[in-house]
């Protein structure tokens, strides 16, 4: 079969990709000085240790040298960026078309075999078996048509592939790059001048991108500091733009005429994970109880003064079959919240919360869920546990409730129902197939509707399917949703050319310029 193009809305063109701000900058005469920006985003850019997105010592996150296939737009759809244009040829081939014409830092032009050595000998060869699964492809799988053009052949129908490869991750380079000695040849606005490892990155313009020459003639990434350091290097005046200032500080920041703040709902959302197969949270009338008992509206305006959506369902309204109003409400009524305690099966026992360390606000987040399981009879207790030992409990089933978020870095976020709700998900898999349980998994109904979700190429039956799904779960009441994360972005005031991303990662820095 031939299917449609995509299932998603695909740009036709991105000649130009935002840079016109060059243009700008080059009339008023701005010096080096007054081109060049130091930023501090959410994460290392100069990556840790021997992770997975850690290409010798530079994480691709934020910086802009390297470059994927294809981009993500605004509103989560793929975007043609490396590759103009791609086809499925049948259920499992997608044909991509390469733009011609693009340069990488050496000054070589990109061809299809860079493309494959990309994949083959990087993507699917360096960075684990779980990549396999994530991209539907194996060793093997990406071959060469001609000079501009590529074929790949996923391990199953996989609608969603052009979205899903649309990830700082998955780009490409040339042969004669050593990622692993840091030897980063990239395609992108940007290329790597030094870098010290834990400490920052810098970055310069790069004449011949594709795209046309960005505005900025160097930016510098410092390592991501605590949210109080960011916030005191930006009021000291020490740089120019940060992610994530401290929470505390964020409405001095807007009262002040020097800095600007922006605002930007992100793939991410946060919510409690039930355990549906461990006794007493085994009992939908115990969780939706629970659900009853929190105030998702209280919780933005307390513990995030505002910074964050109210949510009513486990997955960021930012996507685009995620949002829906059919979807279960549960606004707090701890009246009927006590009803369904009763004539559940709860007897008085303490449900275990899980917590990880690092997770922001985390530990305050746990104790109003503590509290307000008070107030209606059902205790609560809190085990604050480091990543390693929370996916050892989460992978064994020893718990009843778990803080967690889930989001996508790329514009296909279909992986995010199946990893988490499906009975062959990543979550629930293990214990499906050493005791016929899970964790969050409803099975039978729900799965067909993930499975038809992921599988169809039609956007209205995709979009369908999964508001099906999330329906039955929060009728299930398997999460207790608690809010569609937002991040925050501060500058400089004289800054212009800011440009987010609901993927805080795809943030474009081209069309950088001061107006003073």
């Amino acid at each position: 079969m031939t299917a449609d193009l995509s299932r998603r809305h695909l740009l036709s063109s991105v000649g130009g990709v935002g840079f016109a701000g060059l243009a700008g900058c080059a009339e008023t005469g701005l010096d080096d000085t007054e081109t060049a920006f130091t930023i501090v985003p959410g994460s290392d850019p100069t990556g840790t240790g021997d992770s997975w997105d850690n290409w010798g010592g530079m994480a691709p996150y934020w910086t802009r040298v390297v470059e994927p296939l294809v981009w993500g737009t605004d509103d989560m759809q793929p975007q043609p960026w490396l590759a103009t244009d791609w086809t499925a040829t049948d259920e499992t081939t997608w044909v991509f078309e390469l733009r011609e014409g693009v340069s990488f830092h050496n000054g070589t032009e990109l061809t299809a075999d860079d493309v494959v050595h990309s994949f083959e000998e990087n993507i699917l060869t360096e960075r684990g078996d779980f990549v396999h699964g994530w991209l539907h492809l194996e060793p093997g799988s990406v071959d060469r048509i001609d000079e501009f053009t590529v074929a790949f052949e996923t391990t199953d129908p996989f609608p969603g592939f052009p979205g899903t490869i649309a990830h700082n991750m998955i780009d490409i380079q040339p042969p004669e790059a050593d990622r692993r000695a840091g030897e980063i040849i990239g395609t992108g606005p940007f290329e790597l001048a030094k870098m010290d490892q834990g400490q920052q990155l810098r970055v310069e313009r790069f004449p011949d991108y594709w795209g046309g020459e960005p505005a900025p003639t160097e930016l510098a990434f410092r390592a991501a500091e605590d949210a109080t350091t960011r916030t005191d290097l930006l009021e000291a005046g020490e740089v120019d733009l940060v992610y994530e200032p401290a929470t505390s500080r964020i409405s001095g920041l807007r009262d002040r005429d020097n800095i600007r703040t922006e605002i930007q709902q992100s793939s991410a959302s946060r919510f409690v994970s039930i355990n549906i197969h461990r006794a007493p949270t085994d009992d939908t009338d115990l969780r939706r109880a629970l659900n009853y008992a929190i105030s998702q509206s209280e919780i933005v305006d307390t513990v995030l003064e505002g910074i964050g959506e109210p949510a009513h369902g486990p997955i960021s309204t930012v996507i685009d079959w995620a949002a829906d109003e059919s979807l279960p409400r549960y606004d707090r009524d701890r009246d009927t919240a006590r009803e369904l305690v009763s004539q559940s099966s709860y007897d008085g026992e303490a449900l275990t919360c899980l917590v990880e360390t690092d997770m922001d606000d985390g530990r305050t987040l746990v104790q109003i869920l503590q509290e307000a399981f008070k107030s209606i009879g059902v205790s609560l207790d809190i085990e604050v546990l480091e990543k390693a030992s929370l996916q050892d409990r989460t992978d064994r089933g020893e718990f009843h409730l778990e803080l967690t978020n889930s989001q996508s870095n790329s514009p296909a976020a279909d992986y995010i129902m199946w990893e988490n709700f499906h009975t062959m998900g990543i979550e629930n898999k293990d214990l499906y197939e050493a005791e016929g349980t899970g964790l969050y998994n409803l099975g039978g109904e729900v799965d067909d509707l993930i499975e038809t979700g992921f599988q169809s190429y039609d956007a209205t039956e995709t979009r369908e399917s999964y508001i099906a799904a999330q329906r039955a779960i929060m009728d299930a009441a398997v999460v207790i949703p608690l809010f569609y994360e937002e991040y925050v972005v501060a500058a400089d005031a004289s800054i212009d050319g800011l440009d987010l991303h609901p993927i805080d990662k795809f943030a474009q820095w081209g069309d950088l310029t001061r107006t003073a």
